[in-house]
């Protein structure tokens, strides 16, 4: 990280979606910075663009939308010139997302386990399989899921929607991300 600078420096971001009727302006000239440990939240009413934001930042927008402008600098690099690959290493390592819908980040077809194992080793091959394992049952634990043990051989659709989003918080937390973005944290 920079001498001073902020893990997080978004500076007149404006995301755009473009359709049939027109433009519609999802972001527009938002600007803001988060210091390493600091916690911020983005406040507004349904539709006012929150959500976008934190898409934006991870390169996650899709068509119809498109980042049209600003700067989103972390740990120094801006974030709106990498590319796929570039992102995709850091988005699950350095920078987590919790999603409202923890089933944007759960496969239901795969057992528990399986998704936070693969998700150590994607971006740390070094990792053994028992390592990961033993992590996944840490961060398990670590949120507040009884039986980490037997949870993690369960699948998705075994946990209540507050436990899924839990499984979907423990899976940010496992490669010890410098920031995570949470969606509407307080939902489930």
């Amino acid at each position: 990280m920079n001498n001073g600078a902020p893990t997080l420096q978004v500076d007149n971001l404006e995301t755009h979606f473009f359709t049939k009727d027109g433009v519609a302006k999802a972001v527009d000239g938002v600007s803001f910075s988060v210091n390493r440990g600091e916690i911020m939240g983005l406040v507004g009413e349904s539709g006012s663009g929150k959500s976008v934001t934190g898409f934006s930042i991870l390169g996650l927008v899709d068509p119809p939308g498109r980042v049209v402008g600003g700067r989103v600098l972390f740990q120094g690099r801006d974030l709106l010139t990498l590319d796929p690959e570039g992102l995709r290493q850091l988005r699950g390592n350095r920078i987590a997302m919790i999603f409202q819908d923890p089933m944007m980040t759960l496969n239901p077809v795969l057992r528990v386990d399986t998704q936070m194992i693969e998700t150590v080793r994607a971006h740390d091959a070094s990792v053994s399989e028992d390592a990961a394992r033993a992590r996944a049952r840490d961060a398990l634990g670590q949120v507040g899921i009884p039986s980490p043990d037997e949870r993690l051989k369960a699948y998705p659709h075994q946990f209540s929607g507050g436990m899924r989003q839990r499984v979907a918080i423990a899976i940010a937390l496992l490669n010890k991300p410098d920031l995570i973005i949470a969606d509407e944290p307080t939902t489930a």
